[in-house]
């Protein structure tokens, strides 16, 4: 079920602008198999990403992995506790809402990659499947697909390094002027210096 409050409501002038950095990571992204878009959401470390996750779940193309990885961090356990109707046009700040609503509507078919416990812990898998026991079907403003509630099949994920943030020297600095999750030192030979001494550190051959 969906809330009917904003159905005639104008485009949002006021939405955050989008970095360059970002611009050029949806480009990157919209050529690129579907194995670095999940790697991308799982190097995602707060709500300043959903902007980001907002465009992955909207592209036709987005695996169920990547909505279901989306699905988890939206905090599920919360909205079945506190169950509201879905908005009719989530935005960012409604992931929830978004996969739930763009599932409806015939998103995430396409399921090539697995769901795997950095998606989905299977703590908060069981979790949610207890709340929703004491909800019977319909009782809820919103419905939950038994995909997202069991995810199953797919295989995990490969990135070549020459498409890994980690590694390819063309997308490294994307990722981390985004704040995604990426070594602190740029690929090449300081990266390579800096882990030199850190195991010299650690066998205690340089002191710090």
């Amino acid at each position: 079920m969906v809330s009917p409050d904003n159905q005639n409501a104008p485009p949002n002038t006021n939405r955050a602008k989008i970095s360059d950095s970002e611009v050029v990571l949806r480009r990157v992204l919209r050529d690129a198999p579907q194995d670095l878009w999940l790697d991308t959401i799982r190097r995602t470390r707060s709500d300043a990403h959903n902007g980001l996750i907002y465009w992955m779940l909207s592209q036709p193309e987005c695996d169920f992995a990547i909505a279901a990885h989306a699905f988890y961090r939206s905090n599920p356990v919360f909205h079945v506790d506190n169950p509201q109707p879905l908005t009719l046009r989530p935005g960012p700040a409604h992931i929830f809402a978004l996969v739930l609503v763009n599932w409806d509507t015939g998103f995430f078919r396409t399921h090539n990659l697995k769901v795997e416990p950095v998606d989905v812990h299977p703590r908060i898998l069981t979790r949610l499947n207890q709340k929703m026991l004491v909800h019977p079907r319909g009782t809820l403003p919103f419905q939950i697909p038994k995909e997202l509630l069991q995810p199953k099949g797919g295989v995990p994920a490969q990135v070549p390094s020459r498409l890994s943030p980690d590694d390819a020297p063309h997308l490294w600095p994307i990722y981390a002027d985004l704040g995604l999750q990426v070594p602190d030192t740029a690929p090449g030979i300081q990266r390579r210096v800096d882990k030199a001494k850190d195991l010299l550190r650690k066998i205690g051959i340089v002191k710090e």
